[in-house]
């Protein structure tokens, strides 16, 4: 078999890697040569959008869903990565608030369709993510994959897999045990993608790949560069004809994919020509690459901040890093070779392919994990650092304020352990909650909540101020363990907080289905379609959105009631709200009415504008609604008032209100 073909008379699925990208993923496999390939999809094309487009029909992921973003906005979702892990952060698609995993769900879903092509039936994969990502981002990336149909084996940093592909290309994977080991060499690994940032330390020293130091930024990348590059054109094209091209939702996504595709010219050529069509005008402007840079300097120079950063955090000067390897779509802007070069006094190495390395390391170490226990070799050692702090929250003795106690500060080589004592905070305290967080501020809220551990069933009469024991440990593969113990009484509990505790989310069969027009959105199924029926009370967050929903309930409840003269204003003002929302509605549909009956032409195009700005209006009328109807819910449950019908909603809030009070 040539090492180039697919291993197709295999009885096992060979190793797999994803790299799970903002605005590109792809997928590739390890050949019988132990050869990373890259998995071209049904297109042809190695990258494939992460972008997803829902017709009447079926689900479209990749350049088609690009392509029909221009024809139906509304029915379209890209750069859903950077929501990944907010309960919170649903997108609005075709009427259904979606989660962040299910749209990448749906990408993931593609790329194992084209890879089943070539390689046979595939299920255990690993899947890459930013080294920046939380606990909550890369177990949201879990249940991504199991929603695929997948088997995550694990997940690992981008920029650590893209440092395994190097080191197999130098042949460190490969050297025996007898072999003069080499010069260990430190090397930054820059990966600036789509739409996230990570650098990172890594020292190589033979097959032992050692993370010295990372940060990052979830929210920074090369769509950044496309919106400086959509304000510039869009604000020519407003200097000389008085409209903006983006007030037109189909407008606006062919600017977008017109600067995207600008600004890859910009780093062949020195200039280049957009065409910006809108409101029937068509105008040609140039832009060049010192005016592209201009615009993104800024954000470049964010990356060389955090760069500069994480070497002093790795206890490094720049003359004692030995190579910088780019990594990710966007570190191919000149304007990012030269400020490495300036910063770092070396050239930036290029030997990798900066969209597949990332990849072809994750499918490398898929290989490691599905070797372990056979006689083949294990292939190379990692040694990660966590990427954020890990802490308790405890209350503080002096201002009785609550404040994160960092036990494992970032960038501490993985696995982990470490213990604090604390101490009850009144007589006669029957359990103990230690909540666990993650994060770098001393102020809980402003910190990722990961869970908590409870000790409960505490003999009567403990002393304020008995002392309780925590250890918090960090394991080499990510997964977080607490535990806490009152030696006194001879209590403990212990508490997993694990990668792969997944969401209660729907399959994909049922959101292709909703998704794609065969079932009606209702407020409740909507509602319901986004997360768990069961509250985690591990998350706080968790239990404050369902206090929320149960006081809307209420408060819907009591809207026609005869009320008492103390609730009568909040009662009023749900009302004026809901009649606000009454007439937004009408005049959406009056709208779309009209719209669907007028031909293409430029009264077409001022209708979509009127149509997407009485959407906007409609939605913000629901939000004032519903907001109106959960605050008269908290006060018909502050005064003890009970709309019929809503027993067991009160009674719910009673006691999610105790378990937050404690």
């Amino acid at each position: 078999m040539n090492p180039a073909e697919p291993p197709a008379a295999r009885d096992e699925q060979p190793p797999i890697g994803i790299d799970l990208g903002t605005t590109y993923s792809l997928l590739a496999y390890l050949d019988p040569t132990g050869r990373p390939v890259t998995v071209p999809n049904s297109s042809g094309d190695l990258l494939t959008p992460s972008a997803v487009f829902f017709d009447e029909e079926d689900v479209v992921v990749g350049k088609e869903a690009l392509r029909s973003a221009t024809l139906s906005f509304s029915r379209y979702a890209e750069c859903f990565k950077r929501d990944m892990g907010s309960i919170y952060a649903h997108r609005k698609v075709h009427h259904w608030d979606v989660p962040p995993e299910v749209l990448s769900a749906f990408v993931l879903d593609r790329l194992k369709q084209d890879a089943q092509r070539r390689l046979g039936p595939i299920r255990q994969v690993v899947i890459t993510v930013p080294a920046f990502f939380d606990e909550t981002r890369r177990r949201a990336t879990q249940d991504a994959g199991r929603l695929a149909g997948l088997e995550v084996l694990d997940i690992i940093n981008e920029p650590t897999a893209a440092a395994v592909a190097y080191g197999r290309d130098r042949g460190l994977l490969d050297v025996s045990p007898s072999a003069t080991p080499a010069k260990p060499e430190r090397v930054l690994v820059y990966d600036l993608g789509g739409g996230t940032f990570d650098v990172t330390i890594l020292e190589i020293d033979g097959a032992r790949f050692r993370t010295l130091a990372t940060d990052g930024d979830v929210r920074l990348g090369g769509k950044d560069f496309d919106e400086r590059l959509v304000d510039h054109l869009a604000a020519e094209f407003v200097a000389a004809h008085g409209v903006d091209p983006r007030s037109d939702p189909q407008d606006a996504a062919q600017l977008w994919l017109d600067a995207q595709e600008a600004k890859h010219a910009l780093s062949e050529r020195s200039k280049t020509t957009v065409v910006c069509f809108h409101a029937g005008i068509r105008m040609r402007v140039e832009v060049g690459q010192d005016q592209l840079e201009e615009m993104i300097r800024d954000l470049v120079e964010r990356t060389e901040t955090t760069a500069s950063l994480v070497v002093r955090q790795a206890g490094l000067e720049w003359a004692q890093v030995d190579r910088v390897l780019l990594v990710g779509g966007s570190s191919r802007i000149p304007m990012v070779s030269r400020m490495l070069s300036r910063l770092t006094g070396k050239e930036p190495d290029c030997s990798q392919s900066p969209d597949e390395a990332i990849a072809h390391g994750a499918a490398l170490y898929a290989g490691m994990l599905m070797a372990r226990g056979s006689s083949a070799k294990p292939g190379c050692e990692l040694i990660n650092v966590n990427s954020h702090s890990l802490g308790v929250v405890g209350v503080h003795g002096k201002t009785g304020e609550k404040t994160n106690v960092i036990l494992i500060p970032k960038n501490t080589p993985l696995p982990a352990r470490a213990a604090r004592t604390f101490r009850t905070a009144k007589a006669d305290q029957r359990s103990v909650r230690v909540a666990v967080v993650e994060g770098e501020s001393h102020r809980p809220e402003d910190c990722i909540a990961l869970g908590e551990c409870i000790v409960r069933g505490l003999p009567p009469g403990l002393p304020a101020g008995t002392p309780i024991e925590v250890e918090y440990g960090y394991a080499a593969n990510g997964r977080i363990s607490v535990s806490a113990r009152v030696p006194s009484v001879r209590c403990s509990t212990r508490v997993d907080v694990k990668r792969d505790r997944a969401r209660s989310l729907d399959d994909l069969t049922t959101w292709r289905a909703r998704l794609c027009g065969q079932e009606e959105p209702s407020a409740a199924a909507s509602s319901a379609a986004c997360g768990p029926t069961a509250v985690d009370l591990s998350d706080r967050g968790s239990v404050m959105k369902r206090l929320d929903a149960l006081y809307t309930k209420v408060g819907r409840a009591a809207m026609s009631l005869a009320l008492p003269e103390l609730l009568a204003r909040g009662q009023q003002a749900a009302l004026t709200a809901a009649r606000e929302f009454t007439r937004a509605h009408a005049r959406f549909e009056e709208t779309e009415d009209t719209r669907r009956s007028v031909p293409a032409g430029a009264e077409a195009i001022r209708l979509d504008a009127e149509l997407l700005q009485a959407q906007t209006e409609l939605r913000q009328a629901e939000k004032r609604r519903d907001f109106a109807h959960l605050v008269l819910g908290r006060e018909c449950a502050g005064s003890g008032f009970c709309p019929p019908g809503t027993d067991r909603e009160l009674q719910e809030i009673r006691q999610l209100q105790q378990h937050l009070d404690g």
